[in-house]
């Protein structure tokens, strides 16, 4: 299993492409807001997957249950949209980027997911 896959280098460029509107100020409504909440659950799934493959499956193929997507989901909707705006003007509870975070999950599932498990049929997938 490799990090820098294509979908992984995808949400590593959106969220370059954000934060470089948002140095130089260009606005792109919707890309500007919520592009990044999207990518935010696909990437940290695929960089825990990567990690716990390496660490425990010699390199092997290893993919989260869904329920483990959606815990992620959770947490992080109650961290950035509940807890980390009462702490900090940086931050601001949207509903929106929830429905983004769960947008993410789907977007793994049918796409980065079905790609992984294409790309490495012939070596052992491992999926609890």
């Amino acid at each position: 299993m490799k990090l820098f896959d294509p979908y992984f280098c995808l949400y590593l460029l959106g969220w370059i492409f954000v934060k470089i509107t948002r140095i130089y100020a260009i606005e792109i409504d919707y890309i500007n807001h919520y592009l990044t909440d999207i990518f935010a659950v696909p990437a940290m799934t695929h960089l825990g997957c990567y990690i716990i493959s390496k660490l425990k499956y010699n390199g092997q193929l290893y993919i989260y249950p869904t329920s483990y997507l959606i815990i992620t989901a959770i947490v992080l909707s109650i961290l950035m949209e509940v807890v980390m705006p009462k702490y900090s003007t940086n931050y601001t509870g949207d509903v929106i980027d929830v429905v983004c975070y769960f947008i993410g999950i789907i977007f793994y599932l049918k796409v980065h997911k079905t790609y992984l498990i294409e790309k490495y049929s012939r070596k052992t997938v491992i999926m609890p």
